[in-house]
């Protein structure tokens, strides 16, 4: 089939051509991309730029021949992007995983800690809670819970001492839990 007519335009010169070779085309396709709805859209985009195309195209070759190497290149193309696909969507999954699990483990080792804070004596529990969580100095906590500086120094350095007995293990990812503050700040 000469290609000068498709060339000038002739719509019935390309339709003999899509005609001639579609099906053939779309199984040669599958045997690359494995996939027929992908194939059909492969060929029928190759066919669709041969129309855009046609003024300036030059084919040098048979036509058959430029058929097949253009589907057979359309299809390389498409193999490669899936495997460039296929390599980003697993890392972005083992990131999730990954990221799912140190949400996880982060929520365990706060849980952890708050048990522990909740486990120790009231009176300590009380000073540990007012210096880290409410951001008070050992004499405001003095001031409120009426007893001395002195007493609330004891008590967090009990309180912090127990804790990191019992989270020994967490100590390196929890540094702000045992910031002593010196004095209280």
């Amino acid at each position: 089939m000469d290609f000068a007519p498709i060339a000038a335009g002739d719509r019935s010169a390309f339709e003999a051509l899509f005609r001639l070779h579609y099906r053939a085309l779309c199984g040669f396709a599958m045997s690359y991309v494995k996939d027929a709805e992908q194939s059909e859209d492969l060929v029928q985009d190759l066919f669709f730029r041969i129309w855009l195309d046609r003024e300036k195209l030059t084919i040098t070759t048979s036509i058959k021949a430029y058929l097949y190497t253009s589907v057979r290149n359309r299809c390389l193309n498409e193999v490669k992007a899936r495997a460039r696909m296929r390599v980003y969507d697993e890392a972005v999954d083992e990131r999730t995983q990954e990221e799912g699990r140190g949400e996880d483990e982060h929520s365990e080792r706060i849980a952890r800690v708050q048990a522990a804070i909740e486990l120790l004596p009231e009176e300590r529990r009380k000073v540990f809670k007012l210096s880290r969580y409410e951001g008070l100095k050992y004499r405001e906590i003095a001031e409120r819970l009426g007893i001395s500086v002195k007493t609330v120094e004891n008590q967090m350095g009990k309180a912090l001492g127990t804790l990191r007995e019992e989270l020994a293990d967490l100590v390196p990812l929890l540094p702000w839990l045992f910031w002593l503050g010196e004095g209280g700040g």
